[in-house]
Order: C-alpha cells, then sequence, then structure tokens
C-alpha cells in the first residue's frame, strides 16, 4: 500500500520506550541522556513524552533528507547484491520516497537499531546496556487499518492487492504468513469436498481418501515453494536474506580481515559453532525423554481408569490425568522453550534468520510431541496391544501388593477400536475452540480488565509528570494523537509472527497424519482458517505492538517442517488405513502380519517420494509468472542499455583518427579489393591445387 491515506503521517515517526522503574533515578537520567545524545547524533529528532507507570515513550522522527537517503542506500545495496533488477533512479539528489509506508519505517528502524558504524544510534531493545529500553516500535495506522477490515468484510477471500496491503503495513515477514494462510485455506476446499463425500459414502479408515489427501498434501507444498518464489520476486525481497547485519547478541571470537574487501569482519569459529550446535541433540532426547513419558504415563493412568477400572467415582477419575496433564504441560513445556532459547543463544548464531531457525526447529520439536504424541500412542501402542499393556499394568500392580479384584476387573477388558477416532476429535476440536477464544475472546476480557484498572488508577492523583505541552498540542488532530495512542501502544505485546506460523503447521500436521481417521478434519479447518485470517489481523492491530517491518522471501525454516509432516503422513496414513481399514464385515481393526505392514508403509514412502518428484518437476515446468516477468524486466533492461550504447556510438573521437591513420597506411593492401574479385582469386587458388598437370601449367 503506497503511502496515500494518511499523507505520510505513520511513516517517518518510531516510537522508543524507556523504562526506569527497577534502577535509581540518578542512574536512569544517565542512561536517558545517553539515549537522547544518540538518537540526536543518528540525525534523528527526538519528543519526550511521559509513558505508562514509570516509563518514558520517545517519539522518534525522521528528517526527509536523512529518511530519503537512507531508502536510496537500501535499495542501492538491494541491486548492487541481485535482489532487485531494477536499478534504483536518484531523484532530487538522492531525495526519494518509500514505495511504501514499511520501506521508510524499516529505514528509520534501521537508524535507531543499527549500530553506529552502520549510521545507526545502536539502539537495541532490552541488550546489553540498554536493557531498559523495553520496546522500538512504529504507531499503528488505525485508518488503514480500518479500512482494510471494512474491505474485508465485504470478500469472501484475500486478493494479491490486498496481500500487498498488508506488506506496506507490517511488511513482508508478515505478508509472507498470510499469504500462506490465504493459499492453504484456499487449497483446503478440494479436501473437504472429498472429506464429506468420503464420510458419507466410504467406509472408515478409507484407502481412496487417503491417498487424495497424501496427493493433495505434496501439491500443496510443491505448489507453495513456487508461490513463494513469485511473492518475493513481487515484492522484490528474494535472497534477502543474504543483506542481513550481525544480530547485536552475535560474540565474536576474533576478527579478520576480508582479503577480497580488505574490511575487518567479525567471526566465530566454525569448530565451535560446530561443538555448540551439536548440543541440540541431547536436547532433543531430553525432550523427547521428558514430555514422551509424562504423556506416556498419563496414557496409562488414564486408560487403566477408562477400561480397567469400574468403581466409585470413575467419571471424575477418569478426567483427572488429563485435567492434571492439561494444566501441567505448558507449564513443562515453557520450561523447556525457555531451555531451548537458552541453547539457541548459547549457540551464537550470527544473523537474526539463522537464530530463528534454529531456535524453531527446536520450537517444532516440542510442539510436535505434545500435539501428537496422544495420538500416536493410541493409533500404534493402545489398540493393537493393549491387551498387553493392560497385562503389564496387572503384573506391576501386583509386585506393588495392590489386589486386581472388585472394582478393577481385567477380564472384562477389551480394546475399543473407536478410541482412536474419539481421541483424534476431541483433541482437533478443543485444538480449534481454544484457539478461537484465545484469539477472539480472551482479548475482549483483557481490554476489560484493562480498561478496569485505567479506570481506578485515572481516581488517583496523577503524578506531575503526567502533565505534559503535548497534552493539548496545537497541531493537526492527528499528530496530537501521537503521544496518546504511543502510551496505550506501550502496554501492547510484541507480536511474533513465529507463533501463528506455528499454529498453521501443527494443523497441517494434523490433517498429513490424521485425516482418514476423521475425515471431517479439512471442513473445520477450513472453517477455522477463514475466521482465523481475520481474526489475525485484528489481533495484530488491537492486542499487539505494531511489528518491525523486517523483510523475508519465505516462511523460513517451517517449509522443512511442514515437509517432514508430509513425508511422516506418508508413513502413518499406510499404517493407520492398513490396521483399521474396516472390511466387507464391517469390522475395524484387525491384528495383521507385521510384515505386511513394514512392506506397505515402505512401499506408501517410495510412492511419496516419486509422487513429489514429479508434482515438483511438473510445478517448475509450469513455472513462475513473476520469475517469468522479472526474466524479461532482465533482458529488456539488458537490450535498453545496449541499445544505448549502440546509439550513442562507443568509439572515442582519438581512437577513430587512430585508426584512420592505420588504415591509410595498409590502403595499397585493400585498394580495388571487393567481393567479385575476392571470389575469383579463391577460385584460382582452390584449383591450383588440384592433381592435373594442366591445370598447375596455367596457374
Amino acid at each position: 500500500m503506497a503511502v496515500d491515506e494518511t499523507a505520510g503521517l505513520y511513516d517517518d515517526i518510531y516510537v522508543v520506550q524507556y523504562d526506569f522503574s527497577e534502577i535509581d533515578h540518578d542512574i536512569a537520567v544517565a542512561e536517558f541522556k545517553e539515549l537522547v545524545n544518540d538518537l540526536s547524533a543518528a540525525g534523528l529528532k527526538v519528543n519526550v513524552q511521559p509513558g505508562p507507570e514509570k516509563s518514558l515513550v520517545v517519539l522518534v522522527k525522521s528528517p526527509y533528507d536523512l529518511l530519503s537517503t537512507f531508502v536510496f542506500k537500501s535499495r542501492v545495496k538491494d541491486w548492487l547484491y541481485g535482489v532487485t533488477q531494477r536499478k534504483p533512479e536518484e531523484e532530487n539528489g538522492h531525495c526519494i520516497a518509500g514505495n511504501t509506508e514499511t520501506e521508510n519505517l524499516r529505514s528509520i528502524f534501521h537508524l535507531v537499531t543499527w549500530k553506529k558504524s552502520l549510521g545507526g544510534a545502536g539502539i537495541t531493545p532490552e541488550i546489553g546496556k540498554w536493557k531498559n529500553v523495553k520496546s522500538v516500535y512504529p504507531l499503528h495506522n488505525n485508518a488503514a487499518t480500518r479500512a482494510l477490515l471494512v474491505k474485508w468484510s465485504r470478500q469472501l477471500i484475500l486478493r494479491e492487492e490486498d496481500l500487498d496491503q498488508i506488506r506496506g503495513l507490517f511488511g513482508e515477514k508478515v505478508a509472507i504468513y498470510f499469504a500462506f494462510l490465504q493459499a492453504y485455506l484456499v487449497a483446503l476446499a478440494f479436501p473437504s469436498i472429498t472429506g464429506i463425500l468420503a464420510w458419507l459414502y466410504l467406509p472408515g479408515y478409507s484407502l481412496p481418501y487417503a491417498i487424495l489427501t497424501s496427493l493433495w498434501c505434496t501439491t500443496f507444498l510443491e505448489y507453495w515453494r513456487l508461490k513463494e518464489v513469485d511473492l518475493s520476486l513481487r515484492w522484490s525481497v528474494k535472497g534477502v536474506g543474504g543483506l542481513k547485519v550481525n544480530r547485536a547478541q552475535f560474540i565474536p571470537d576474533r576478527e579478520i580481515l576480508n582479503a577480497i574487501t580488505g574490511e575487518t569482519e567479525q567471526h566465530f569459529s566454525r569448530w565451535k559453532h560446530t561443538l555448540r550446535l551439536l548440543l541440540q541433540i541431547p536436547f532433543a532426547l531430553i525432550a523427547i525423554a521428558g514430555l514422551g513419558t509424562l504423556i506416556s504415563f498419563v496414557f496409562v493412568i488414564e486408560l487403566f481408569i477408562s477400561e480397567v477400572y469400574d468403581g466409585p467415582l470413575k467419571f471424575y477419575l477418569e478426567y483427572f490425568p488429563t485435567v492434571l496433564l492439561a494444566i501441567s504441560l505448558p507449564f513443562i513445556s515453557a520450561a523447556f522453550e525457555k531451555l531451548a532459547a537458552t541453547l539457541t543463544e548459547y549457540e551464537n548464531h550470527r544473523t537474526e534468520d539463522r537464530h530463528e531457525m534454529a531456535l524453531t526447529q527446536k520450537i517444532f520439536v516440542l510442539s510436535s510431541i505434545t500435539k501428537y504424541l496422544p495420538i500416536l500412542l493410541t493409533a500404534f501402542v493402545y489398540v493393537p496391544c493393549g491387551d498387553i499393556l493392560v497385562g503389564y499394568v496387572e503384573s506391576l500392580l501386583r509386585n506393588l501388593g495392590v489386589g486386581v479384584s472388585g472394582a478393577m476387573s481385567l477380564e472384562s477388558f477389551s480394546v475399543d477400536s473407536s478410541r482412536l477416532r474419539n481421541e483424534v476429535v476431541a483433541l482437533v476440536v478443543t485444538e480449534q475452540v481454544l484457539g478461537f477464544g484465545e484469539e477472539l475472546i480472551l482479548p475482549v476480557f483483557k481490554r476489560k480488565a484493562m480498561k478496569w484498572y485505567h479506570n481506578i488508577q485515572s481516581r488517583q492523583p496523577s503524578p506531575s509528570h503526567r502533565s505534559t505541552p503535548l497534552d493539548t498540542p496545537d497541531r493537526s488532530s492527528t499528530e496530537a494523537n501521537f503521544p496518546v495512542q504511543a502510551r496505550d501502544e506501550a502496554e501492547l505485546e510484541k507480536y511474533n509472527v513465529q507463533d501463528d506460523i506455528q499454529e498453521m503447521v501443527i494443523q497441517f500436521g494434523y490433517l498429513a497424519l490424521f485425516s482418514p481417521v476423521w475425515p471431517l478434519i479439512p471442513i473445520g479447518f477450513l472453517i477455522n482458517n477463514w475466521i482465523e485470517i481475520r481474526s489475525d489481523f485484528l489481533k495484530i492491530c488491537i492486542e499487539h505492538q505494531r511489528p518491525p517491518p523486517i523483510r523475508a522471501d519465505s516462511i523460513g525454516p517451517w517449509i522443512d517442517s511442514l515437509s517432514f509432516l508430509n513425508w511422516l503422513g506418508s508413513i502413518t496414513t499406510a499404517a493407520v488405513v492398513y490396521l483399521f481399514r474396516e472390511g466387507v464385515d464391517g469390522e475395524g481393526f484387525k491384528k495383521g502380519n507385521l510384515y505386511a505392514l513394514a512392506a506397505t508403509i515402505f512401499v506408501s514412502e517410495h510412492i511419496y517420494l516419486a509422487v513429489r518428484y514429479v508434482v515438483r518437476m511438473a510445478l517448475e515446468r509450469i513455472g513462475s509468472e513473476a520469475a517469468r516477468r522479472e526474466s524479461r524486466q532482465l533482458y529488456l533492461t539488458r537490450r535498453n542499455i545496449l541499445d544505448k550504447y549502440e546509439r550513442k556510438g562507443v568509439v572515442s573521437e582519438e581512437a577513430r583518427n587512430e585508426k584512420i591513420e592505420r588504415d591509410t597506411s595498409a590502403a595499397s593492401l585493400w585498394s580495388g579489393s571487393d567481393t567479385e574479385g575476392s571470389l575469383k582469386t579463391g577460385i584460382r587458388l582452390i584449383r591450383c591445387e588440384g592433381d592435373s598437370s594442366q591445370v598447375k601449367k596455367k596457374c
């Protein structure tokens, strides 16, 4: 979205929140002086306002000349490093405006956060000496977001121009997520239709439906890979990861001189980095062992109570282990996630992209264990081996001196094959309902609670620093709201797009791994995601600070997570269909031959690999329209440059005179030469080489 709806009011202002609630006032004054001096030294204008509680909000504005110069340098760098093929054109001596609101905001973000050697102020929130700078954020463009929401209320799906507007408001990284969600939403129409048909007309755990769903998952992922290329070219961000600067937390062990550029670069030993990366292996094993043991233990207890125990309070005791797990699991997962963040920080990645990729991989492992393990235990432990498992429980109880009789009857135990479907339905529906409540209902209560708290605070005498001239300024009404808006948004949480992408990846995993169990999974996801794409946008606008407009050309390592789930789905789907598919007699689970099961999984996996190769090749042959336009643009650019030099002439006057002199000196060689004479001479010489003595005599 071009900066037109708000006349550029939101594209050159950033907010720095400084919190002095936990430090001495003298230290706070010294830190604040350094903060303002560093911002001013970077060429930025500063306006200080009271913030929430014991904090200050510093409105940072960039002069037009400085901002336009920074934007121009960024475009030149993109062109030099091949991010875009379009050479930036100067306007009025580098004074140019950004094409989007976020292009200007990104330049201000760099002016505030980049180190001083790169032209920035070096303000790194919550890091090092700036640990009391809690956040750095741009102001929300409420007029533009409101207009976009109104527009979406009148249309069923998002269009390309809608994604362009999201990019203009929040940057490419957030826009890529919404593009993925939109593509995923549209693609869900196919498995939704086939799922309804399978539910109505096909037996349970249908093989045709499983094949169609697996084919759809593969096709969608390969299509999305192509779509990422298309979007990255459309938004001129392809390969932008190569331009990322070092993280503020990156700790080099030495500085080296680049033999090519001659510049000093910070370096961290590769062998040290590799050794630290190897710590991911014990972390994954500990996470699998810890979370897996906990979930498995609760699973066994719940199984024993629901299937064996027949005494008093069974209804309540049956759900007690699950409730206990539901309460404790978030805290345990949070502890593991904190450990993952600490380990990733220790790995000392150079750029933010690499750091994010490493952390994402760890979080994916944790999420996969907590979300999928209960269903996998039911499918491949309880149903096939339930009687054996209960036998072990019986032996354990007897060894502990617990008699199995009366209320606990093992003789009446029988495996309930419908438990798998019931668990999939329960977990999938619960996941969607909780997500809906967390994103739409809970924020309403949070806003009401915050409003109530502020009403209580407003009844108390206001601190003297609250009274400022800018509370009643003599500027335009929109600009006058900046201090109030900055204070309000300082209390909002930071937005992390990775959380929303993770939610969609986990959802895709349910579909790829367990869709034959309950064919109505896709229709539920379709409805949920239609609401999700709007609620996520609303959540960013209302519940979170406006995210920094970071550029990205893909959803990052999540595409690898999706591919892994798709591959794993080819295995679990084959196993589930083989074990649970209803026969002609209407019966469900049958214990099949173990070798036949292994052969089924082997064949299914290799069919998946072959199909993925064919689909990828087919889509690559179709290609990307944006890639074709980019190639066409590159060809035209080269052609125009060549034509310009051909029209202008590339030989200087001095070189031309020198050439004429040389031609004059060799005039005897070329005098009288023409095409006809050259032909006759050549033919005569060829014939003179013949064997005939008469011909040689004529020569």
